[in-house]
């Protein structure tokens, strides 16, 4: 069959994202012998998709939705009206059946497939549902075909049924990032991503990953990620990002990938997100390896808080990881959620303290917590009444703590004054299309927030 894959995704802050989800769905369209083609929105526009989409004649349309907002607060910004016009376009342009996917859409499908009028819609990894799909597409002498395909939405009139759920093993096709123009991405500063695993078994309170990627790490041999590395600085592409949740979890798996990338001498420069619970040998291992900076996704630093996040670091390990951080020269960064559940003005205070103290290269620190369906602090914000039945979870919906609300502003502005290295992306400090135009311009591939490193001025 053929197969017009598009992704939705316009936004290139903090930095531009390569859709490495639609480029496994290449591989995994090549491998079962399917003809495709890739759009890009964020460097084409939806007249382009439309007269693509005329002259190449799909027999079906996937429509790829990274993220349905910014997941910013107070600053939020929804997504769904664009979504929702370059979908009408495309049906209006070409009758087919139209297939939405991609982590956005797994975390709200049936109000997606509501509001975007879509034929199919399939949660969670994609590879192996599609190909199922359109062989069901193909080939059934019946409709009902398409119900024996797992993890799969289906309109059908006014209804929209749900088939099963089924969890996806590894795909085995690779990423076919030459469907998609990596080049721009890298010449706009953006990295290439690679993925070691699939999955997250933390607890963390509002997290989106175990809802998509499912409750149990799946880890790809570490021979062919790095053969993935390989591949990537052979066609010229030495920045890389590992996308994973948290790349060094477990622990000895994120050492074994870059042991195999110091014995086969890879010159990358490699950034990633991190749990700050490391040791001396990681850092190191790390280091040798390209790794330029670390991004810890550490929420906050007082003890309490860090329990009533769900988060299985403590604040004496996140001293420890800064502390081999600082020894060995590598740039760190700290990102904050403020205004969980518990927050208070004291709790808050003590992680601006402390996270001060730990002189990080940068701090990303963002401002009440997105609330995601079919997570605990979902489940939490129903029990406190900060949102009910009539709730719209598809509309940007917050959570934050009332005990910090009425002053948060006024402290934000005062941290933001105190801290020339500090960005508040909710409150738009440090963080605008302008800045990350003028850095850009310099050619950088790497992250932001390492620009605030007084070393790299």
């Amino acid at each position: 069959m053929r197969v017009l894959l598009v992704t939705l995704n316009e936004e290139l802050l903090p930095d531009p994202v390569f859709p490495l989800g639609l480029a496994c769905l290449a591989g995994a369209l090549h491998d079962a012998g399917h003809e495709y083609r890739a759009f890009d929105l964020n460097f084409g526009a939806p007249e382009e998709l439309y007269a693509l989409a005329l002259s190449f004649v799909p027999d079906a349309i996937a429509l790829s939705l990274r993220n349905v907002d910014n997941v910013a607060y107070p600053q939020s910004r929804s997504y769904l009206t664009e979504f929702r016009d370059i979908c009408r376009g495309l049906t209006k342009a070409i009758d087919c059946p139209v297939i939405l996917g991609g982590s956005g859409f797994s975390l709200y499908p049936e109000r997606i497939m509501q509001e975007l009028g879509a034929d199919y819609g399939i949660v969670g990894s994609g590879e192996g549902p599609l190909i199922s799909l359109l062989h069901a597409l193909e080939n059934a002498a019946s409709q009902d075909a398409v119900f024996d395909v797992p993890n799969l939405f289906i309109r059908r009139d006014k209804s929209i049924t749900f088939t099963r759920e089924e969890r996806m093993p590894l795909p085995a096709a690779l990423p076919r990032r030459e469907s998609l123009p990596l080049d721009r991405y890298l010449e706009l500063g953006g990295m290439a991503n690679v993925q070691t695993k699939r999955g997250c078994p933390l607890k963390c309170i509002y997290c989106s990953y175990p809802v998509i990627e499912g409750p149990r790490a799946m880890l790809r041999p570490v021979d062919e990620v790095v053969d993935e590395l390989e591949a990537l600085t052979r066609a010229g592409c030495r920045d890389v990002f590992f996308v994973d949740s948290v790349f060094n979890f477990p622990l000895e798996n994120a050492k074994s990938i870059c042991r195999e990338i110091i014995d086969r001498k890879l010159e990358l420069r490699w950034t990633c997100y991190a749990m700050p619970k490391l040791d001396a040998e990681a850092v190191e291992l790390f280091v040798q390896s390209g790794c330029v900076g670390v991004e810890f996704g550490t929420d906050t630093l007082d003890d309490a808080m860090l329990r009533s996040m769900g988060k299985s670091f403590t604040h004496a390990d996140a001293v420890e990881a800064s502390s081999l951080c600082s020894k060995a020269e590598l740039p760190f960064c700290h990102a904050i959620l403020a205004g969980g559940p518990g927050e208070t003005p004291q709790t808050l205070a003590a992680t601006a303290e402390r996270i001060a103290a730990m002189d990080p290269t940068a701090v990303i620190f963002m401002t009440g917590i997105r609330i995601i369906p079919n997570t605990e602090l979902e489940r939490i914000a129903r029990q406190e009444g900060v949102i009910d039945g009539d709730t719209d979870m598809l509309e940007p919906v917050f959570y934050l703590s009332e005990a910090i609300k009425a002053d948060l502003d006024t402290t934000i502005r005062r941290l933001a004054r105190e801290h020339r290295t500090w960005i508040f992306p909710g409150h738009g400090i440090r963080c605008s299309p302008e800045l990350a135009r003028r850095i850009r311009r310099s050619g950088s591939r790497i992250p932001l927030w390492l620009h605030l490193d007084p070393n790299r001025r």
